[in-house]
C-alpha cells in the first residue's frame, strides 16, 4: 500500500527551546502503510529499576499507531518501534511535570535528551517559581514517521523524526487553581527528533513545523 519512497530531508534545529516550544511544539497520507498501536517489545523499553516500579507509576508503554511513506526495513521498523516508546514516554512525562507545577520532575532523563531535556527542566523551573501549572492536557494524533537515519558508519547517532498534530487550545499554563480558560480551536504540527543514545531511545530535540496541521 505504500505510494513511494520518502527522501532523506533534513531540516534545521532551534537554537533554544522556551516553555512554548517545550508545550507546542490531519494529514492525509494517501496509500500509506497504517500502523495499529500495539504493545511496546520488551527490547524497545528503557531500562528502569524494578524495585521501584510499580504498575501505577510506570505503565507498560504502548506504540502508537503511525503512518508514513518510508519504505522500512525490519531494522529501521525496530527503530522506529523504540523511538516511538520514547515519544509517547516524552508526552506523559510533559503532562506529569507540567500539570503539578513543575514539582512532580524526576526522571525527566528516561525518555528526554539535550535540548528537550534542558527545556523540560527550565520550563519545571520557571513553572514553580512563578506558581503556575499547565490547565487541560497535551495531546497527540496523526503520527507520521518522516525520516529514519541509521548510519553508524558515519559515526553518528541513529534518528527518527516524527511529526505529529496536537491540539494547542487544549491546555494552558495558569496560576495554581486556575482553570482551563476557553479558547479557540487550534492544531499544530510538531517535529520531534529522537535519537538512540547508549542504547536508549529518548527526544532529543523539538520545533514547530507548522501553525496549522498539516
Amino acid at each position: 500500500m505504500m505510494t513511494g519512497h520518502g527522501g532523506r530531508l533534513r531540516y534545521r534545529t532551534t537554537t533554544a527551546l522556551t516553555l512554548a516550544s517545550a508545550l507546542a511544539v490531519p494529514l492525509v497520507l494517501s496509500g500509506c502503510e497504517d500502523h495499529s498501536p500495539v504493545a511496546a517489545p520488551t527490547s524497545t523499553l528503557p531500562a528502569k529499576d524494578s524495585s521501584t516500579a510499580t504498575p501505577a507509576t510506570d505503565p507498560q508503554p504502548t506504540i502508537p499507531a503511525y503512518e508514513t511513506e518510508l519504505h522500512l526495513s525490519p531494522e529501521e521498523t525496530e527503530a522506529v518501534e523504540g523511538a516511538l516508546v520514547a515519544f509517547e514516554g516524552y508526552i506523559a512525562t510533559i503532562n506529569r511535570v507540567f500539570s503539578s507545577g513543575g514539582k512532580d520532575n524526576e526522571d525527566t532523563e528516561i525518555f528526554a535528551s539535550d535540548r528537550s531535556l534542558e527545556a523540560l527542566e527550565t520550563s519545571a523551573d520557571e513553572l514553580e517559581n512563578r506558581g503556575q501549572y499547565m490547565a487541560g492536557k497535551y495531546d497527540y494524533y496523526d503520527v507520521r514517521i518522516h525520516d529514519v537515519a541509521l548510519e553508524p558508519e558515519l559515526n553518528q547517532a541513529d534518528s527518527v523524526i516524527v511529526l505529529y498534530c496536537s491540539h494547542d487550545s487544549n491546555h494552558a499554563v495558569v496560576d495554581l487553581d486556575d482553570p482551563l480558560p476557553s479558547q479557540k480551536p487550534q492544531s499544530l504540527t510538531m517535529k520531534h527528533t529522537i535519537t538512540k543514545q547508549d542504547d536508549a531511545w529518548k527526544v532529543s530535540n523539538q520545533e514547530l513545523w507548522s501553525k496549522k496541521c498539516e
